[in-house]
């Protein structure tokens, strides 16, 4: 039997976080994971991702190198070399992640966990005895009825990230965060890519005006973006794969392989197969916390995507941190006002707060200020002027409730915005705060004066 003040499963972005923070508050923490260090951000989401996406962007790039004065022979695409790269950096990154545990004491046990009674977790043979535990388990992908992937022509993301080849033709379905960025990489290493979304827009959960941006430059690219359309059916075959759709746009496909970017499976078993254990789960089998990360069992928390919430690696961090300061007798509450979100597609789209849609159902006078980054010098340097700022106010008090960005580097841009609604800023300190001369930062503080007709590099309005 091991004894410890804090038992964390699950050693993801939520997981490990919530254990070092755990172990700095002075408490003797244990760690039990069944799989890697770092969990689906660093082995099979986030990190592995954004690797292929920095060589894709590059790639991209250096095809229209003439226009920014270099000359480039011989440009090709290693994929193995690509693929080596990647599982480099996610191993990397483990190591860094088992020094911390090292450092601070935090002892990791391998194995299946189950919560089988307040304080007691069983971990095969082995029982780990606990004042507090934190539920950090995560989700991974779901299989969709109709839409099961089988690893060799109906990919999962999972599958995606080891394809030692381009793709001449794929089909991705679901055009969120996943399905996007994947449709991005693919489509600059010269894919013919099918995108397919049910809903209205391509990444549903942004503002509906970046959104539809969006889709303008991915078709620009190239991409045959459908919305409004679903899958009908996938016939498999040896050589590739016929998908036929329903909706919008509902001419056939055939191509190489899929991808399924939607769907993820939350994994709540840890507490769900002990029914007497007595913690409520959500109709998703997400388990259910309150602003303290507490479950409805005292002294049991959860974090990250097995709560249903942000579904975002950086908001399992920050729910982990809360959980921690608990779980040690603190009494700290997890603020979703301000999580910020990026989706990094060619180019980034990145948001906090309210969309415009969200402030106006919810009665808010809305003001709204945007600032092209057509109008930016910097971005004109680096020849990335496509996009836009939209700032969204309160129009009675000036208070920021919402921005929205589409364009480069936007996923650094958005934590300005994050940190100006955390401290409760208005549009207006914004305006007044002075950015340095040229950077891409300057684009928030122009969309800040055009809240209030006053961007210098914006025309006078009609």
């Amino acid at each position: 039997m091991t004894s410890c003040d804090v038992a964390v499963i699950g050693a993801g972005p939520g997981g490990y976080v919530c254990a070092v923070r755990a172990a700095q508050l002075g408490a003797k923490v244990v760690v039990v994971e069944r799989e890697e260090l770092g969990g689906v951000c660093l082995n099979w989401g986030c990190i592995p991702t954004k690797t292929l996406i920095y060589t894709a962007e590059i790639y991209r790039k250096l095809q229209h190198a003439k226009d920014l004065g270099l000359k480039v022979d011989g440009l090709e695409v290693d994929m193995e070399a690509l693929i080596k790269r990647k599982n480099g950096v996610v191993r990397r990154n483990k190591g860094g992640i088992d020094a911390l545990f090292r450092s601070y004491g935090i002892q990791l046990v391998r194995g299946d966990a189950r919560v089988t009674a307040k304080g007691r977790i069983q971990v095969g043979a082995e029982e780990v005895q606990a004042k507090a535990i934190v539920v950090a388990t995560g989700s991974s992908p779901a299989q969709i009825p109709g839409l099961e992937t089988d690893g060799e022509r109906v990919l999962s993301s999972t599958d995606a990230l080891d394809l030692t080849e381009v793709p001449k033709r794929v089909v991705v379905i679901g055009a969120g965060a996943i399905g996007a960025e994947f449709a991005c990489i693919w489509n600059a290493f010269g894919a013919k890519v099918t995108l397919v979304e049910m809903m209205p827009h391509v990444v549903p959960l942004e503002d509906e005006e970046i959104a539809d941006l969006l889709e303008k430059s991915l078709k620009k690219k190239g991409i045959d973006v459908r919305t409004e359309t679903k899958v009908a059916g996938i016939e498999r075959g040896k050589q590739g794969v016929t998908v036929t759709f329903e909706g919008k746009k509902p001419d056939p496909v055939e191509a190489d392989y899929v991808l399924v970017g939607i769907g993820r499976k939350l994994h709540s078993e840890v507490v769900s197969e002990s029914p007497g254990l007595g913690v409520k789960l959500g109709r998703r089998g997400d388990i259910i916390v309150d602003e303290r990360m507490e479950t409805s069992v005292p002294g049991i928390f959860a974090i990250g995507d097995v709560t249903g919430k942000t579904m975002l690696a950086h908001g399992a961090s920050a729910e982990g941190l809360v959980a921690a300061a608990n779980a040690v007798g603190g009494d700290e509450r997890m603020d979703y006002r301000v999580v910020p979100a990026c989706t990094f597609t060619s180019p980034e789209v990145a948001s906090v707060g309210m969309t415009e849609r969200e402030a106006r159902e919810a009665g808010i006078d809305v003001r709204i200020g945007r600032f092209s980054f057509m109008a930016s010098g910097r971005a004109a340097a680096m020849g990335e002027t496509e996009g836009l700022v939209k700032i969204v106010g309160d129009a009675r008090t000036d208070e920021l409730i919402g921005v929205h960005i589409m364009g480069a580097e936007a996923g650094e841009l958005i934590a300005e915005a994050a940190v100006a609604m955390k401290m409760e800023a208005t549009v207006s300190e914004i305006a007044h705060t002075i950015h340095t001369h040229p950077t891409l930062a300057e684009t928030l503080m122009e969309a800040a004066e055009d809240y209030f007709g006053k961007s210098i590099h914006t025309p006078k309005r009609a």
